[in-house]
């Protein structure tokens, strides 16, 4: 294989209708009527109740709110409130910088040059925060206000360093919804402020779906809105789906309604993947694959049972280049906001910095490239040690990580957390057994401690240590 190889080719853009993508967005809001649109808090919401909201949201908007090109931060999860006035703001030509829910807002308000904040929670209602931006408008945001575009802030997990403001034009990033899906009843599991969870949002009220909202992400609840609101996507991270098979949930449960299951946001596991496949054995499961940058292009798997991915879409092309994934695409992100200069051009080449194997048109995600651990030369995946331990049935969850060593540089350690009624006192042992004869000796952990904290973050992914 050459150190770049092309693995999907581009197609030609989709022509408009003579209207922007935003507003035939919002023009199929109050045709679609009494077409149930959210599920929240035991009840249904339909179609004319958002485009009743996005008008009231437009006129306070209007009235009192920032002028057209300015930043507003939204800090929610999915509502009624929350995509109203993200539809709203986008239709009064603001950038909408989506802020985590969790996180103290001070530095993205300052990062994003915001003009305020919109804090939307169940709890406390509608809260309005001012901010005085500390500098004039971004290169990138100026350029959306010249041409008179809305725009989104995403903001990357930070999990590498501090969180980082991608800015992507409202138009560029609805443009792989020109071809609507299906309507289906979507359980967005990534949240609101997550390139999957916008994703997700968008994809279904540009198919006239409608989204089913959970108050909490833990798995008795999520198995409960599955059978009382009757589900038919469900849309997660492998790390949930590790937890719902080992919690036991599933059982009792009617989950008969579902019949797709897609999972993204970190790599999977066969092990995983074979539980999902009994827990839903009627749905078909499907990988995703996105990135801040990027938004989610379209994606095939090879199969229900199959690890690997093609990326495919109108104006899509990726490349793998020394192991790394390299992605092309018309819908990209214009920059980033702790950058200077122009805007990337719709179609450049970007590093996604995940390690990737490549089998013809597939590829297959293996992890992050600045995770790898280095054994005295020899590189080691997390993930693949990961895949290997979550064989085992007494795990239910597992990060892996390198530990600084004196002689070789890192040493691989690893942390369990056990599923109900797994024997605590010799799971050591039998991780490392089972890694010898699964790994190369130098991926075995040294290491196997019990998880005495969640191993996942509050994007639902894995969370590794670092040294």
């Amino acid at each position: 294989m050459s150190a770049a190889s092309s693995v999907t080719a581009a197609g030609p853009r989709p022509e408009g209708e003579g209207r922007s993508r935003l507003q035939r967005l919002l023009d199929g809001l109050p045709r679609r009527a009494a077409t149930p649109c959210l599920f929240v808090d035991g009840r249904w919401h339909d179609y004319a109740a958002l485009a009743a909201v996005v008008a009231t949201w437009r006129a306070r908007l209007a009235s009192t709110g920032p002028a057209p090109g300015s930043t507003l931060a939204l800090q929610a999860d999915y509502s009624l409130d929350s995509v109203g006035l993200l539809l709203a703001a986008w239709a009064q030509g603001l950038i909408v910088a989506l802020v985590p829910r969790s996180a103290d807002p001070t530095s993205y308000l300052d990062d994003a040059d915001a003009v305020g904040r919109f804090e939307l929670s169940s709890g406390h209602g509608v809260r309005w925060q001012a901010h005085t931006p500390r500098r004039a408008p971004h290169p990138l945001v100026a350029a959306l206000a010249a041409d008179g575009e809305a725009g989104l802030v995403i903001f990357t997990s930070g999990s590498t360093g501090r969180p980082r403001g991608a800015v992507h034009g409202v138009e560029r990033f609805l443009g792989k919804f020109d071809r609507p899906g299906r309507a289906l009843r979507t359980l967005p599991f990534l949240q609101f402020d997550h390139v999957a969870g916008m994703d997700t949002l968008l994809y279904t009220l540009s198919a006239g779906g409608s989204l089913v909202v959970a108050a909490r992400r833990d798995p008795p609840t999520i198995c409960g809105l599955i059978e009382t609101a009757g589900v038919e996507v469900l849309s997660t991270s492998p790390s949930f789906l590790r937890l719902l098979w080992a919690s036991g949930a599933a059982g009792g449960r009617d989950l008969s309604s579902v019949k797709v299951v897609t999972y993204g946001s970190e790599p999977m596991d066969a092990a995983t993947l074979q539980r999902v496949a009994q827990l839903f054995p009627q749905a078909r499961l499907s990988q995703k694959y996105g990135t801040t940058e990027l938004g989610a292009p379209r994606t095939v798997s090879r199969g229900d049972d199959s690890l690997w991915i093609r990326i495919e879409g109108e104006g899509v092309r990726a490349e793998v280049r020394d192991g790394l994934l390299w992605i092309r695409s018309e819908g990209a992100f214009l920059g980033y906001l702790d950058e200077v200069g122009a805007p990337r051009q719709a179609g450049s080449w970007y590093c996604t910095g995940d390690l990737v194997e490549q089998d013809g048109p597939w590829i297959r995600v293996l992890g992050r490239g600045g995770e790898l651990i280095n054994v005295g030369g020899e590189k080691v995946v997390p993930a693949e040690v990961e895949a290997a331990i979550l064989e085992l049935d007494d795990v239910a969850a597992v990060a892996v990580s390198g530990q600084t060593h004196p002689l070789l540089g890192q040493v691989v350690t690893a942390r369990v957390q056990l599923a109900p009624g797994a024997d605590a006192a010799s799971i050591e042992t039998r991780v490392r057994r089972h890694c010898r004869a699964r790994l190369p000796r130098h991926a075995v952990p040294v290491t196997v401690d019990l998880a005495t904290e969640s191993l996942t973050n509050d994007r639902q992914k894995v969370q590794r240590r670092r040294d």
